[in-house]
């Protein structure tokens, strides 16, 4: 019996993933699937010269980095392969690895499709409820000094109290318009 095909949509700026990680990933996922091809967004050679022999020898495709993905989080051209895939008969499943972005309206246009799509990340994310299923990577198949994407909290900076001397001239103002002075002489 055949396998069902699968292509994997890895933004390997998003995940920090070494190529022994993402070999053993894909030696798992062909327990289940054929895996037809990879393609690799955020690619860098030089950052990810680990991959660049795995890539060649593979016959694997690269998407170099996009310049939407500093507004938004997704690799636009990542979405684009999606889409295209959206229509091709022979893909059974897509592995996805993606960044923190709005991934929902590809993961439901892939599944009115037909395709069974995967999240692939340390831990599952707020759309994981919209995906097929949910590979985990474990931390060891990081690239070393990267942990699980943590959400950026900004901590408010401490205000500093700035004492000034007092004005005499700031001072008379206040008591002129205040005409504490003028109701005093009043009210006696």
């Amino acid at each position: 019996m055949n396998k069902p095909k699968m292509i994997i949509l890895a933004d390997i700026a998003s995940l920090k993933i070494t190529c022994v990680g993402f070999k053993q990933l894909v030696k798992n996922l062909e327990a289940k699937y054929e895996i037809v091809t990879c393609k690799f967004f955020s690619y860098v050679a030089k950052r990810n010269r680990d991959f660049n022999e795995y890539i060649s020898a593979n016959g694997y495709s690269v998407s170099l980095p996009s310049a939407s993905r500093r507004r938004n989080k997704l690799d636009s051209n990542q979405v684009i392969e999606a889409v295209r895939i959206a229509d091709n008969d022979k893909i059974d499943a897509v592995a996805m690895i993606t960044g923190e972005g709005d991934i929902l309206p590809v993961v439901d246009l892939l599944k009115s499709r037909g395709k069974e799509v995967y999240d692939i990340n340390v831990d599952s994310g707020k759309y994981n409820y919209a995906f097929t299923g949910f590979i985990a990577v474990p931390t060891s198949a990081l690239r070393e000094g990267y942990t699980a994407p943590a959400t950026k909290k900004k901590a408010p900076k401490p205000v500093a109290s700035v004492q000034r001397a007092a004005n005499p001239y700031v001072e008379e103002a206040r008591k002129v318009l205040s005409g504490s002075e003028i109701l005093a002489k009043y009210r006696k």
